[in-house]
């Protein structure tokens, strides 16, 4: 039935109808109907209807949707709150979704305790320390301290922000405390790799424990390098997840205890990807790479699809062993496998996109060494020329590594010219690094090639803020304004 002749053979509920329809959309063709006729139908207002179009529509076509959009969309400020919420929940709109905060301010409407948790866990994916402590701000000044999921935030912001002191500071100033707030504490000390003694005492005064808490005590553990009293939490466990497992095989094969770990390994009751490849991984560099290999081809037997990562240490190990038909291997083996050639895997023959799999998994896992032997052997030994995603990937290896001048050299001798993807990974680095000199002449190239992309802005006057050039900081948001 035609769009038009549903809205009018139920006049009465036009809206239902129309929601019904937004429900039932799988195509942008579809969807640009369903609007144009709502907005004939001067339903464009209807509450109920706005939250269904970005709701049911967001996750599906979210390039058509930009924060200006979603205040349009409102038929009253209130209703911006749930839509916010619906760009906080995907990872690549957390920017998006800290742009709204501040226009939603902007215009007079005030977060409230349901918007600040979303709007918290933007910054703590953003690794946005200022953006959330004047959002913790915020929240002080609106009376809004008191709510425990909006505290709980708080403290999980700090934590993945390394501002471990301000985690606990919240946490002191809580009034009552749930699992999650204790939690929350936990979790940041394990991240921050702190003294365990005061952790353990958290967690031996928290009234309720849950999985989360006991795994949390591991993490911790493990990271301080203390995996004799790792393996006691992980013994005194009433009950065990995935978590629990994995982390206690990573810290074993981190540290060298491959026997240890080849123990665990069996011993696990569900063995996930990350686990068999954290095997191979440890196999391939303890120099055991028949090891490896053999328990790669467990792995297959047993119908578990690799990865990226997994077939990184494949490659690791198989080199060990001086394959000189690698490649021919590699291909028999995709045949079997049915990998399909489009994955961030490799491929039966190296090409452009094995490269960037293989670029992708090194920067992933923080093998940098490997990664520049990889990016030298395109050109020398396989005669092909790095593209523009191979650049994003290799700047973004380097980037994450802390190599930013060396990431800086690579952007300007780019063949193609200065690419955003390239860029953006150099912005970000800054970001983390704090280097704004570097970040200042990657900004205005961005600006340039990107002026709409208000992440740019966003990015460079935190690198400002954290640095406390807040003049800086204001005159670039001055400008992301402008360009809005």
């Amino acid at each position: 039935m035609k769009i038009a002749t549903a809205l009018r053979n139920h006049s009465n509920n036009k809206a239902d109808i129309a929601a019904s329809l937004l429900k039932a959309c799988s195509s942008l063709s579809h969807l640009k109907q369903i609007h144009a006729h709502i907005f004939r139908s001067n339903l464009h207002r209807n509450a109920s209807l706005a939250s269904t179009r970005l709701s049911v529509c967001l996750p599906l076509f979210h390039s058509l949707y930009s924060p200006r959009l979603l205040l349009f969309l409102a038929p009253k400020p209130l209703s911006v709150q749930p839509r916010y919420q619906s760009f906080s929940k995907l990872p690549s709109f957390c920017f998006e979704s800290v742009n709204l905060y501040v226009q939603m301010v902007c215009i007079g409407i005030r977060p409230d305790n349901h918007t600040y948790p979303f709007l918290l866990n933007s910054c703590a994916a953003l690794n946005d320390l200022n953006r959330g402590t004047e959002v913790h701000g915020r929240v002080v000044r609106s009376g809004f301290g008191w709510c425990i999921p909006v505290a709980n935030a708080l403290i999980d912001m700090y934590g993945k922000c390394d501002a471990l002191e301000r985690a606990r500071l919240a946490f002191d100033e809580m009034c009552v405390r749930d699992v999650v707030s204790h939690n929350a504490l936990l979790g940041a000390c394990a991240k921050g790799k702190v003294d365990m003694v005061g952790s353990q005492a958290l967690f031996d005064g928290m009234p309720v424990k849950n999985v989360i808490s006991w795994n949390a005590m591991i993490v911790g553990y493990v990271n301080c390098g203390d995996l004799n009293s790792a393996q006691a939490i992980f013994d005194r466990m009433p009950e065990r997840n995935i978590v629990s497992w994995t982390t206690m095989l990573v810290g074993y094969t981190k540290n060298g205890f491959i026997d240890l770990a080849e123990v665990l390994f069996d011993k696990m009751p569900d063995q996930s990807l990350v686990c068999w490849t954290a095997m191979i991984s440890a196999y391939a560099q303890s120099k055991r790479p028949s090891d490896a290999l053999k328990l790669f081809w467990r792995m297959e037997k047993e119908r578990i699809k690799p990865d990226a990562f997994t077939m990184t240490a494949v490659i690791s190990a198989s080199a060990q062993l001086g394959h000189a038909d690698l490649a021919n291997w590699m291909g028999s083996y995709m045949d079997q496998a049915g990998i399909e050639q489009n994955e961030q895997v490799l491929t039966a023959l190296p090409d452009c996109i094995t490269f960037v799999g293989v670029l992708t998994a090194c920067r992933h896992t923080g093998l940098v060494e490997e990664g520049m032997r990889y990016w030298e052997s395109m050109a020398k030994d396989y005669k092909i020329e790095p593209n523009a995603d191979h650049y994003a990937c290799f700047v973004d290896m380097l980037g994450r590594a802390g190599k930013l001048n060396e990431a800086h050299k690579l952007v300007k001798s780019m063949p193609m010219g200065p690419q955003p993807r390239a860029l953006g990974a150099l912005l970000a680095a800054c970001r983390t690094y704090g280097n704004v000199e570097i970040a200042e002449e990657i900004a205005e190239q961005l600006f340039e090639l990107e002026p709409e992309n208000t992440g740019n802005y966003i990015l460079l006057s935190s690198i400002y803020a954290s640095k406390e050039k807040w003049n800086e900081a204001r005159k670039v948001r001055e400008a992301m304004r402008k360009e809005s």
